[in-house]
């Protein structure tokens, strides 16, 4: 079951000092294998936290797409200097996405499938996938409460790897990335 969604009131959190000495944005992406040439989205932008890096990393040419199911979170990423390869994309129910099928190299989830049936959102984010393509999911740790959602809606990574298998992904690695986080890359066969 789906817990709550993220506020976009709360925006400023994601840009906090401490998120970004434990989790930063660009080597985090380049150490999961985001490389330039690459089209990548990020499901649940928020603040384009990962969204303006990887669209940096991956240049001209390509299409970053923010996809987010708040109208109020994609304005306040598009009131940011960002890349033109940025393009945001309005999901009303969170679970399609107007990005065609199989035109991505990467995949961003970052704390988003706990607020989401997991089940659901990864069929959608399997369509928009190139074969070969990368799925990197960060998402909170069920033994770290200081921040974030409450235990109850949390997933753990293993969870997580079993829904990639229903999911018709595989998981290539599963690590923990800091106290906050754990990271699972699964790939499109």
């Amino acid at each position: 079951m789906p817990g709550h969604r993220f506020e976009a009131k709360h925006h400023k959190r994601l840009e906090s000092a401490y998120r970004r000495r434990i989790l930063p944005p660009t080597s985090t992406l380049k150490r999961f294998g985001l490389k330039k040439g690459m089209n990548v989205a990020d499901i649940g932008a928020g603040s384009g936290y990962f969204l303006i890096p990887a669209a940096r990393i991956a240049g001209p040419g390509t299409s970053a797409f923010g996809v987010d199911a708040s109208d109020e979170i994609l304005r306040i990423i598009d009131k940011k200097r960002h890349p033109s390869n940025v393009k945001l994309v309005h999901s009303r129910d969170g679970y399609s996405f107007k990005i065609e099928s199989g035109t991505v190299d990467y995949v961003i989830a970052s704390a988003v499938l706990h607020e989401n049936h997991p089940v659901r959102l990864l069929r959608e984010i399997r369509r928009i996938m190139k074969r070969g393509a990368t799925l990197l999911i960060i998402d909170w740790r069920k033994d770290s409460l200081r921040a974030g959602p409450p235990a109850e809606e949390r997933l753990s990574a293993d969870e997580v790897r079993g829904i990639c298998r229903q999911s018709k992904l595989k998981v290539t690695k599963s690590e923990n990335l800091n106290p906050r986080y754990y990271a699972v890359v699964a790939r499109k066969a």
